[in-house]
């Protein structure tokens, strides 16, 4: 890893940091279509169980057993209410693709935009993000293929090996391929978002191309840059959860400080992601086509130059000499003796 991928790791995270109202503005974002996505399960529960006994158990600990029973409970039907968390899960996700040129335009210009200029560049490279997106799916189909191959083949060994763990252990395997697979996708679509963002690219799929065309040239640097980023994520999702099976029940206002600063964390990553790559973007300016152009010359001096070629030479005038003056007479001679 050179030294520029080493700077472009710590200097993404002093862009993060340098712009981190973009960061506060989305996590409210997040907390906010939470909230909506959570209410109305929230009021049914509270309707239901507030005054009985019957939430007892949930109270003091989570009873997985009542759980159940209250997703199945015609009365309760907590599976009614999905709608509304998937419905605001995708409020949130639309509302993240569209501010993804804002987010990058910040990143590009390293300055805090206006209100105006930030949705204006989010509407400007909204439809080209959407693009993107629809490109990427491609190769996420063959990352999920690729992953569902080699799960069925842990299936298969796990129930002919002697030992129980072996499938188990190939099945984590499996898991771990396809998280690193989807990464590298992740990062080449990222880095075709840094460009489009960046050059002002309307073909995307020109960009694309050339999105993999800078992923696989410099893809050590760049996917270890983006590894240890998620890396992070992970370690922070781990402890997080970990954390929260801890706490009991009754802290409800520590188990809503956990998961949300678990949130935080994946959105700071992902952040951190994009302001990375966009940082090493600009630390590579030879990537950048410059089209050398000719300038033409003022149309003013064309017309000129047009109108000398198509008027007439003119001649130089002729001077003529003039004639010589007539010479006088002659004097008769006097000479002496002339009778």
């Amino acid at each position: 890893m050179t030294q520029t991928d080493k700077s472009a790791f710590s200097s993404g995270f002093g862009l993060l940091w340098r712009r981190q109202g973009v960061l506060w503005w989305i996590f409210v974002v997040n907390l906010l279509c939470g909230a909506l996505g959570t209410l109305p399960a929230l009021l049914a529960l509270h309707e239901s169980i507030g005054h009985s006994l019957i939430g007892k158990p949930l109270t003091n600990r989570f009873d997985i057993g009542m759980f159940v029973e209250l997703i199945r409970l015609p009365t309760v039907g907590l599976m009614r209410f999905t709608t509304a968390s998937y419905l605001f899960a995708f409020v949130f996700f639309v509302f993240m693709l569209f501010v993804t040129g804002g987010v990058l335009e910040t990143y590009r210009t390293d300055r805090r935009l206006t209100t105006g200029e930030f949705f204006s560049a989010s509407g400007a490279f909204f439809w080209r993000m959407v693009r993107l997106l629809l490109l990427s799916i491609i190769p996420f189909i063959v990352v999920g293929a690729i992953y569902q191959g080699l799960d069925k083949l842990a299936d298969y060994v796990g129930d002919r090996a002697i030992a129980d763990q072996v499938g188990i252990f190939m099945g984590w395997g499996a898991t771990l391929i396809f998280l690193l697979l989807a990464l590298a996708v992740r990062l080449w679509f990222d880095m075709a978002q840094v460009r489009a963002v960046a050059q002002n690219e309307r073909r995307m799929w020109r960009n694309t191309w050339r999105g993999w065309s800078i992923t696989w040239h410099h893809f050590g640097g760049l996917y270890w840059m983006y590894f240890r980023i998620a890396l992070l994520a992970w370690i922070t999702l781990g402890v997080g959860l970990l954390i929260w099976t801890k706490l009991p029940a009754t802290a409800t206002g520590g188990v809503l400080i956990i998961l949300e600063l678990i949130m935080f964390a994946q959105i700071a990553a992902r952040l951190w992601q994009l302001a990375s790559a966009m940082t090493w973007y600009q630390q590579h300016p030879e990537l950048v086509p410059v089209e050398i152009v000719a300038v033409p010359p003022p149309v003013q001096e064309i017309a000129m130059a047009d109108a000398a070629l198509a008027a007439p030479q003119e001649q130089p005038p002729i001077i003529e000499a003039a004639p010589e003056p007539p010479s006088p007479p002659a004097e008769p001679s006097s000479e002496p003796g002339g009778h």
